[in-house]
């Protein structure tokens, strides 16, 4: 009995051990793949925001051009393929909405502008939410305020 007194802090002490080392490490492995999946996304949602850049950097027809042949090109649509299996589900919408937006706007050629930029402040919105930025107080027309320089004329 006193050999079995003596064992079992031991015992205790040695599971204890084991039981935190194997939680201390799945946590860790938690935390890997969400930082990995953190610099995947980061990759996938600036492909696909690319060729905004070049459109909010020059506005010329000839620059104008060049966008659209990038978003029209196979390889955006792979990073389009990319986001919707990386990106997080608000991303994934907001993105979606966005281009659905402007596909019925080419069908009747009735393009809502305004609209368009307001989507488009809500993915960037969403993409910053998703890359860390959870509580972010900003709104769509924030994103873009320091991109357009006449927004508040315009919306």
């Amino acid at each position: 009995m006193n050999l079995l007194n003596a064992l079992v802090p031991s015992l205790l002490m040695i599971v204890g051990g084991i039981i935190t080392w194997l939680l201390k490490s799945r946590v860790e492995e938690l935390r890997a793949a969400e930082e990995n999946l953190r610099e995947t996304r980061t990759k996938a949602y600036w492909d696909i925001l690319e060729p905004y850049f070049l459109l909010f950097s020059d506005t010329s027809k000839k620059n104008m051009e060049i966008v659209l042949e990038k978003i029209t090109s196979p390889q955006y649509r792979k990073a389009s393929f990319r986001l919707c299996l990386l990106g997080s589900d608000d991303v994934v919408q907001a993105y979606n909405t966005m281009w659905q937006h402007t596909y019925k706007a080419e069908q009747t050629g009735n393009q809502d502008s305004k609209e368009l930029i307001r989507l488009w402040g809500a993915l960037l919105i969403e993409i910053r939410k998703s890359l860390g930025n959870k509580k972010t107080k900003l709104k769509e027309v924030d994103m873009l305020r320091g991109l357009i320089k006449d927004i508040d004329d315009f919306l």
